[in-house]
């Protein structure tokens, strides 16, 4: 142990990237090709948790506008909108991006908890303590998963992500927590269900059933704990996809109602301008894309 840690050069982080299967990337963002990414939303299909040590970056998430700077966490879930919107010349920083299914082999408790927080605050800053921890961690990781001949890499990267959830993330992101009785399973359960069938399935029968309650009783309890209506999580789900393929000129209306299981374009359009004011078509125009 004590030669590995020696090994490790903390003052100087790796700058290479390094991947494990489709689960785990480590990179840095230094004369990274990753920077010159297209400037258009995309819907992530990995975590990834982003330190900003130098410059500063925009983005949006949800397609809400954050300004970045150093030293920042950003914290990006599977399943919401990211978009990309420049950087200084100095920008620097490095990242781990995790995919769903490494994030449910962890098994982390009360991770649809930390879900509920992240989701409403992505960026959240980091004093000089916590940014040499966050530093110390990638250092370390980087060396375990650049290890290939260790038989228990996999196993020990693992244990290394569940220290950090455990001692970091949770306590770097300090946005606003709601009430502690959100932290109810059931509510953690239908956020989670949401995160996973939303596309397919609109209407909270679908959700009431799968967790044996009735549809009204659901509504009353995610109204509640959440200060948002079940119906509401659902619609902002599926809104902010319908935003984000929109604004991406590859699809046409047709193949995007399509792609959100919606039985014809009409019925899309009528969804779509009953809950942003505005037609599919209005929308693309207001935003530049070609219909």
């Amino acid at each position: 142990m004590r030669s590995f840690i020696c090994n490790i050069e903390f003052d100087k982080l790796p700058t290479e990237t390094i991947a494990v299967g489709d689960d785990l990337i480590l990179f840095s963002f230094k004369d990274n090709p990753l920077l010159n990414i297209p400037l258009e939303p995309r819907k992530l299909s990995h975590a990834t948790i982003v330190i900003c040590t130098s410059g500063e970056c925009r983005l949006k998430v949800n397609l809400k506008e954050f300004e970045v700077k150093s030293a920042q966490l950003i914290t990006l879930l599977p399943g919401q909108i990211f978009e990309p919107m420049g950087h200084s010349d100095d920008f620097d920083g490095y990242a781990i991006a995790l995919s769903q299914r490494f994030i449910d082999t962890l098994n982390l408790p009360s991770w649809q908890r930390q879900y509920m927080d992240l989701y409403n605050n992505p960026v959240t800053d980091i004093d000089n303590d916590n940014l040499a921890t966050a530093n110390l961690f990638f250092a370390i990781l980087y060396r375990t998963a650049q290890n290939t001949e260790n038989p228990f890499r996999l196993q020990a990267i693992e244990n290394l992500i569940r220290v950090f959830y455990y001692g970091g993330i949770s306590h770097f992101n300090k946005g606003e927590r709601t009430d502690s009785t959100t932290k109810s399973t059931i509510v953690e359960r239908f956020i989670d269900l949401v995160q996973r069938h939303y596309r397919k399935e609109r209407l909270i029968n679908f959700y009431a059933d799968k967790l044996c309650l009735t549809p009204k009783y659901l509504s009353k309890l995610i109204k509640t704990h959440t200060g948002r209506s079940a119906t509401s999580w659902i619609e902002s789900h599926v809104i902010l996809e319908a935003r984000a393929l929109l604004q991406n000129s590859s699809m046409n209306i047709q193949q995007i109602a399509v792609e959100l299981n919606f039985p014809n374009q009409s019925f899309f359009g009528k969804y779509f301008k009953r809950a942003t004011g505005l037609s599919p078509k209005q929308y693309r125009k207001s935003k530049g894309v070609e219909a």
